[in-house]
Parts: structure tokens; sequence; C-alpha cells
């Protein structure tokens, strides 16, 4: 198997360009945050076939300098310029999002033929996030464990036979911080239909509590997350599980009549950001969408399905900034990595494309998705917000602001002690920043609620 080193700490980046260049180049990507630590790894071990890094990578002039001063011969792939580089041996590709380009580009490095590449083997082993595992009570295969040895090269133990029980087994990992476990890369997809039928199957029982509730569907979307990297799309399979949830969380609104009973059982329920912020904001939504004009069940679905994908793109990111709790933090902190806020400024566009994937997407759920954040475009944030857009996404703003605001005081040192639900208060902030009519109408909608 060939041997590439990419330079990222973008964990959605990381995560989606090694599954494909393992998959289609049968090339195994190790990862490296920095151009130093690059540089160190390729001090010890030069024989790699590729090194790939992004022209806004901090430090490309000093990595194009060591290619030069070494004389490495290694090619270097350079994603997200228009321009030619110094060194000879270096390919460019324009889109730095381009996977096609990557794969054709790695393909050219290795000689390897369109019909080779479609022809090629994935590694025999394939990581399964430790959470999908939850609700399946007997493995259907063989699940490994993965040790490194060196770089490159790692050991795998069997922990888990086929038909063994799975979760007393888990429990030990869990507790030693372990993320991933491997399955064998044939048993992938057949694992990830098991774990989503498992998910849909629990969702439907109808002696499930409202909290088990919450837990179950917080695993389903992580489900969604997972494969979304992986593919880059919405398949059959992925939709039965995302419409279980959607459907779930629509429940959990409708069974939990008030705000601050929702909000203690997502801060019991430890659950990720992005899962509460998901939450909280279609309640507040459907709420808002309940005492307007204009309302209809069918707006409170097509938002609800909305804001479940919304902010997908943001998972991973927030689970690796877990001091953040606003697009606010991720943009402005200094520990977040230029390539991971660019992902925060494209993140609707992104959705809104990625959403056009779902079988029978409800009509406008794109365009709802991509202007989110008051942008017709889908990338970055509105600050003075126009009437250009959807109605349904102008509810999608209020609420996220509302559900923004009572998450970044639950995030606060106190928590929920400190939590104020004082809508008059809530009011006066959202007309002070959404002065169109538009907006308004929809303020006064949000005051008639009942929190």
């Amino acid at each position: 198997m060939s041997q590439a080193i990419l330079i990222s700490d973008n964990e959605v980046i990381n995560s989606l360009y090694e599954v494909n260049l393992r998959a289609y180049v049968a090339t195994n990507v190790t990862i490296k945050p920095s151009v130093n630590s690059a540089i160190e790894l390729l001090n010890q071990s030069p024989n790699v076939d590729a090194v790939i890094c992004f022209a806004q990578t901090k430090g490309l002039k000093e990595l194009e300098d060591f290619f030069n001063s070494s004389e490495l011969e290694t090619p270097l792939i350079i994603l997200g310029s228009d321009q030619t580089s110094p060194l000879a041996n270096c390919l460019v590709v324009k889109n730095k999002y381009d996977i096609r380009s990557l794969l054709q580009a790695m393909a050219k490095i290795l000689e390897v033929t369109a019909k080779e590449m479609a022809s090629m083997r994935v590694p025999k082993y394939f990581p399964i996030p430790l959470n999908l595992f939850s609700q399946i009570e007997l493995a259907h295969c063989d699940v490994f464990f993965r040790k490194k040895k060196e770089n490159f090269e790692y050991d795998y133990f069997k922990i888990i036979e086929k038909d063994a029980p799975l979760q007393e087994q888990l429990q030990k990992y869990k507790e030693q911080g372990v993320e991933h476990l491997y399955v064998d890369a044939d048993e992938r997809l057949r694992f990830i239909n098991k774990a989503s039928k498992a998910v849909i199957g629990e969702l439907d029982r109808e002696d499930l509590r409202t909290d088990e509730r919450m837990e179950i569907t917080q695993q389903g979307m992580g489900i969604v997350a997972q494969e979304i990297f992986e593919s880059q799309e919405i398949s059959d399979e992925l939709a039965e599980v995302s419409k279980a949830c959607i459907a779930s969380i629509e429940k959990i609104c409708k069974d939990v009549p008030k705000l601050k009973s929702l909000l203690s059982l997502l801060l019991e329920n430890q659950a990720d950001y992005c899962y509460r912020h998901s939450v909280l904001t279609t309640y507040i939504a459907n709420q808002i969408i309940g005492k307007i004009s204009w309302g209809s069940l069918e707006q409170q679905n097509k938002v609800a399905f909305s804001l479940f994908f919304h902010d997908i793109y943001l998972v991973p990111i927030y689970k690796k900034y877990k001091n953040a709790v606003s697009e606010e933090d991720l943009l402005f902190m200094d520990e977040v990595s230029e390539e991971d806020k660019q992902t925060v400024v494209d993140h609707a566009k992104l959705a809104g494309q990625l959403v056009k994937t779902f079988p029978r997407c409800p009509i406008g759920a794109d365009m709802i998705i991509t202007q989110h954040h008051g942008m017709t475009s889908g990338q970055g944030f509105a600050v003075n917000f126009k009437d250009d857009i959807s109605p349904l996404s102008k509810i999608m703003i209020i609420a996220e602001d509302v559900a923004t605001s009572l998450l970044v005081q639950l995030g606060s040192k106190d928590g929920q002690k400190k939590l104020s639900l004082n809508k008059e208060q809530m009011m006066t902030r959202l007309q002070e920043r959404y002065r169109s009519h538009t907006y308004r109408k929809i303020i006064e909608a949000f005051g008639e609620t009942k929190l």
C-alpha cells in the first residue's frame, strides 16, 4: 500500500480525504497537524509517495524550502491554489474540496489507471466510532482494536468475536477513552445498516422514556454525521435513520411542554453542542411557527428537517474545540485552525448542497439551510439582516439566536443556576438586532409563546 502525509488539523477534511485516498488509490494517510510535525516525520521516514497540504497551510514556504534543501524527490500536492509552485515535483489542485482532482493527482503520481482505481479494494480494516456500537447487543462480525507499531504500521487485535455480546466488552474501552474500534472493511456497510436499524427500532418503542429517547436520538445523529463525512451524500439507509431522528426530536419537543424542563433534560444528558442546539432551536422554532399567522404543521416539519442538518459540518469541529458554544467562538478563538474557521464560514452552503442528495428532500429545505445565517450564498454571517431570504430561514435565525444565548448561559460556571428565561429581555435584545419589519413579526410571534 502506498503512503502519503496529509498536513491538516481539520477533522472533517482529514476523515474525508483519508477515506477516499484509502479506498480509491490504496493509499494509507498519516495526518500531521503542522508543517513542523510533517518535516519531523519526513526526516525519520522520507520514503513516502506524496505529501499533501493546502495553499493556506501555515509554513508552506518553510515546507517548500525543506523540499529544496533536502533534495527530496517526494511529490508535493498543494490544494486550493491557482498559482504554480517553485518546486519542480509539485502538483496543484485549484479547489481544495475537489476530491476527484486530488485522487487523479495521486493516481498520476502512483501511475494508477482509472480502471485500476475502479477495482481497488479498501484496506482490510475500517474504523467505527465507539458510540455506533451502543444499540447493538451481539456482534455480527469480528471487532478489532488497533495498536500503533511505528510510522505507517499498525497491529490489529481481535477483541470481540462474531455473535458475541458487545456491551460488557465495550465498557472498558469507553473507560480508557478509546474513540474507534475496527471491523473488516467488507462488513462496514452491513454494520452501519445494522446500527441504523437498531436506532430506528429503539426510537419506535412506545415505552421509551424521554431521557432515553434523547440519548438514542443523539446516537442516531452521530451515525448520520459519521457516514456523511465518509460518503458526502445521503443514502436511502441513512435517510431512514435521519427521518427517525427528526421525528424523535419533534416528539421530544411535543412531550416536554416547558422550555426550562427541556433545558434540564439537555443538561442531564451531557449531549454534544450541535445536538443540544438542534433540539433547542427546533423547540423554539416550532413554538414560533405555531403562533405566526401563516404557520402550519408542514412548515414545522420542514424546519425540523432543516435544523437536523443545518450544522452537520460543525459536529466534529465543536467536538474538537469543546469550550466553544457558538460559531462566533469558533471564528475568534486563537486555537481554532484557519481551515476549521473556513469550514465554519462555509458550513451553511455545504449543508445546503448536502441535503440535495437526500432522497425526496422537502422542497426548499436546501435553500432554508443555505440561508440560515442570513446570507443568500450560504457563506459567512449577516450583520445587517435583510429581507432577501426565505421566511422559514428568518424563523430559524430568530430561534437559533434565542437557543444560542440560552446555551451560552448553560455553559457558564454556574450553568442552570444563572439561567434567565426573561422573555421581555430576550425580545428587547432581538428587536435591537433585527430591525426589519418581517423579522419584527417573527419576534412578536416569539413573544406570544409560552416558555
